[in-house]
């Protein structure tokens, strides 16, 4: 398969995730309302009524937020992470090569020149974000400016420019919001029925309804449709997310190297990451889905010692390789090996 067929199935496979991502959000959405539907009236155009308002309302609250992320994930994706932004006059050396290798690859790609932040985390680790190529940024680790040389340095930001370039930021950033905003609508339903259920009389009073259903009913009710959200729609939405984010990566490995003509860089690049066994501080801020490889947090660590891994989930495929935000590492080697071969 040539770059370009691969490039054109990532993002064929990318639009396939972000229209079931949309879907969900809309299913829960009416899930809610009909849970509102239900509560508050008796016959059956009451239900729909209610169910198509609140279910309304919860979409029109999806998009605030996923447009509140989209407008500001430079700053929220960044400040999860404490990234400082360099500035040529007051970058050290090693600061002053990272500026100047993206400068490089800005030419190259043909893309607005993004903001650079240093984020000081030991991990070996980088990550792109923003809306769009004009309000895009690259967060570095100090760790991945210690463990690269300068061509291998350049492959890794030109895996991360890809991303730039072909609008993964813009995907990343929708997805993470939707994710979190389902889970915040499970945890707000979960925690509205335990006060409903455990407080009635109080739910009872402020609530003037015309049927006889008990505030501890709704309680129960909202308990469960909350539970329902986290058990279900989570872990639905989390896997479409890291399905989408794994097309991202196999894509900009591809279109990186295609950037540099130097496959043996990025290769050179993952197979030092195989040996980097120092986990990071931020491995579950928002940003840990956006970086070149997965955030090794301290569990990851221990699990790798227990079990003489690589990496984490190095084994058999089961249930839990679908929780990896990124293809293996050996994985990512091979496919950039039959570039080469």
């Amino acid at each position: 398969m040539t770059i370009e067929e691969q490039i054109a199935k990532n993002k064929r496979n990318s639009t396939f995730v972000m229209i079931g991502f949309s879907s969900l959000v809309t299913v829960i959405g009416l899930f809610i309302g009909y849970l509102a539907g239900w509560m508050t009236s008796d016959d059956a155009g009451g239900i729909w009524t209610i169910t198509l308002i609140v279910a309304g309302a919860f979409l029109v609250a999806a998009l605030g937020y996923s447009l509140y992320i989209y407008y500001n994930t430079t700053s929220v994706f960044m400040g999860s992470v404490n990234g400082r932004k360099l500035e040529p006059e007051n970058a050290s050396l090693a600061e002053k090569q990272l500026l100047n290798v993206i400068d490089e690859l800005q030419i190259t790609a043909e893309i607005p020149l993004p903001e650079v932040y240093l984020v000081e985390d030991q991990e070996a680790n980088a990550f792109a974000t923003g809306r769009d190529p004009e309000h895009a940024a690259i967060g570095v680790n100090t760790g991945l400016l210690e463990m690269m040389n300068r061509e291998e340095l350049k492959s890794v930001l030109a895996h991360e420019m890809s991303h730039i370039k072909n609008y993964d930021i813009r995907s990343g950033s929708i997805t993470v919001a939707l994710t979190s905003f389902i889970a915040g609508a499970g945890y707000f339903l979960v925690e509205l029925g335990e006060d409903t259920l455990w407080f009635g009389d109080s739910g009872r009073s402020n609530r003037k309804k015309d049927d006889d259903k008990s505030s501890a009913m709704i309680g129960l009710v909202m308990l469960i449709g909350g539970w329902l959200i986290q058990l279900i729609g989570v872990p639905i939405a989390t896997l479409m997310q890291l399905a989408l984010s794994r097309q991202r990566e196999s894509l900009a490995d591809i279109s990186g190297v295609d950037m540099t003509q130097d496959p043996q860089g990025l290769i050179d690049a993952l197979t030092k990451l195989k040996g980097d066994q120092v986990p990071s501080e931020y491995a579950t801020s928002k940003a840990a889905t956006l970086c070149f490889r997965t955030p090794l947090s301290k569990k990851d660590l221990q699990e790798m010692k227990d079990n003489d891994l690589e990496e984490p989930k190095k084994r058999k495929f089961n249930l839990t390789n679908l929780l990896d935000t990124h293809p293996p590492l050996d994985d990512r080697i091979e496919q950039l090996k039959k570039l080469i071969e």
